[in-house]
């Protein structure tokens, strides 16, 4: 079975991942990407493709990868870029929605001031230092910047395990990867509540930090170096029977 076949089939993504593919490959920037983060970008973002997405990229560098969002997404599209380095100003481009903001994503004043009057964002896409810290306060930072319904993607995850990263190193618990993994658990924090059959529970809870920071989760997805969450009114809970004798 092809990374295609696994991903949704044949029909459709691969002739839309081969228009990504192909819009990469003639980018007049620079753009460095995985190849298997292709068919999952469709997987992910296809549906806001021709809907004029509002979009959010932590880390510009060569400016690529806003050029291949700004024409695959089409028409309309707003993209804001996000890097530390103060070269990166020369990436705006006003004539194609494209917006690059200075700035230090692993510093909460950074986005509190910078965005306040920015958000409700389809697509956040943290490209940036890749350093467990910083990617941490992103997503903590930039979580409420997201519309119900969008999508929020880390890429480059495997620095975790790095020991010579940030907070890196397998199970490290400061790292990115291990935070992930207790957001989890935000999901099924009502399960920590009540047991059916059973009735009341008196814990251990979730930890409610968590939980006021992503209540609104429909789902949290793990790929080699990528992590996605699903932003958006947890889904119903709700136990139906047939045939019940």
């Amino acid at each position: 079975m092809t990374l295609q076949e696994h991903l949704g089939g044949h029909n459709g993504i691969t002739h839309t991942v081969k228009n990504l593919r192909n819009i990469f490959s003639t980018l007049e920037k620079r753009c460095d990407k995985f190849e298997h983060y292709f068919p999952l970008y469709e997987k992910w973002f296809e549906k806001f493709v021709g809907k004029s997405p509002k979009i959010l990229e932590i880390g510009v560098y060569g400016g690529g990868s806003l050029e291949m969002w700004s024409k695959w997404f089409g028409p309309g599209t707003q993209v804001y870029g996000v890097d530390i380095n103060k070269k990166c100003r020369k990436y705006n481009d006003k004539d194609n929605n494209i917006n690059v903001i200075i700035g230090d994503q692993s510093s909460e004043k950074f986005w509190k001031e910078a965005f306040e009057n920015i958000k409700d964002f389809d697509i956040i896409i943290d490209d940036g230092s890749h350093e467990s810290p910083h990617q941490i306060q992103t997503l903590i930072s930039t979580y409420n910047l997201l519309k119900d319904g969008g999508i929020y993607w880390c890429e480059d995850t495997h620095t975790s395990y790095y020991p010579n990263r940030l907070d890196g190193g397998y199970k490290n618990p400061k790292s990115f990867i291990e935070y992930s993994k207790n957001v989890i658990d935000v999901l099924s924090d009502h399960h920590t509540r009540f047991a059916i059959g059973y009735g009341n529970l008196t814990g251990p809870y979730v930890d409610q930090k968590l939980v006021k920071l992503f209540n609104n989760i429909q789902g949290i997805h793990f790929y080699d170096s990528i992590v996605v969450i699903e932003k958006g009114p947890r889904l119903d809970f709700k136990r139906v029977i047939v045939n019940n004798e």
